[in-house]
Formats: structure tokens, sequence, C-alpha cells
């Protein structure tokens, strides 16, 4: 089964309504914004954790990061940012480098941010670099259920 399937079918099993976006092939979640014509604060993506004896994704909007410190005092543990090679060991549907935006539907544990709340609605990477699930805001406390959530997030610094 292809990653975006995946996803139809764990939205569909939630009874969550949405809609596919394509857009031309990106690399990076600020790329994907920009080529989808939507605010980057729309988008959500992933980021693989690694804390003690755990992974898990962080999802946050794509014009933020993880701050790292403040969710491991909100958590009381240390994270930090997985291998590249995790991501494809636990998405292996999904193409290289994607976290697709409901890591759920595989069983990988996630946290959000409550930052994606602010938005009316959010795009969620659908498992390659060309296509994103389109999902009205009010429909992630049913699909994220019962993850954890706080503000861990902070502006993207520019190198």
């Amino acid at each position: 089964m292809n990653a975006l399937h995946r996803i139809e079918r764990f939205l569909d099993k939630h009874m969550i309504p949405f809609d596919v976006v394509a857009h031309p092939h990106t690399q990076t979640s600020l790329a994907t914004a920009r080529s989808a014509h939507v605010d980057s604060s729309r988008v959500a993506k992933g980021v693989l954790l690694e804390g003690d004896q755990c992974l898990m994704v962080a999802m946050i909007p794509a014009d933020q990061e993880v701050h790292l410190g403040r969710l491991g005092l909100d958590h009381g543990q240390e994270f930090s940012l997985a291998e590249e090679e995790r991501v494809a060991e636990l998405f292996p549907d999904c193409d290289p480098g994607v976290i697709p935006g409901l890591p759920q539907a595989w069983g990988v544990e996630m946290i959000w941010d409550d930052a994606l709340m602010a938005q009316p609605d959010v795009y969620l990477e659908a498992g390659d670099h060309e296509r994103l699930v389109h999902v009205e805001t009010k429909y992630l406390w049913d699909l994220f259920g019962d993850a954890p959530h706080c503000h861990f997030c902070q502006p993207r610094v520019r190198h």
C-alpha cells in the first residue's frame, strides 16, 4: 500500500473530510508551501525525534522549528533529532526523507504543537514530495487523538 492510500484509509476510518492537493516536486516543507501556494504556517511538517528509548514525530508548522530544550523540559526527558535512516525504517512506503502528516497511521507516536490550531485549516504531508492532504483544523483533535500537545516550536533561525 502506498503512503497516500494509507493516509486516505486512516482519514476515512475516522470519518474526516479531506482533499488532496498536488504540487510540483519539492524537497522541503517551506518549498512545498510555496509550490502549493499555501502559507507556510498552514503546512504541518513532521520532525522525527529520538528520546530516552523512544522515537516520535513532532508535528509543527513548516515555518517553525522544534525547540528541543522546551520540549524536553515539558516532558522530563532529553530529545534529539533522529537520523535520516530511521525515517525510512518507520515509513517504508513514503518517499525518502518524507515524514507523513499522520504518523499514527503507521503506529508511530507523535506530539503536536498547539500553534497548528491557530489556522483554519492545515496541509499534511501525503508521504511523497508532490501531494498534501488538506484538512480543516477543527478535525485535528479527532485525528491526533490522545497524542500529547503543548507549545514547543519557535521561529526558524535563518543561517
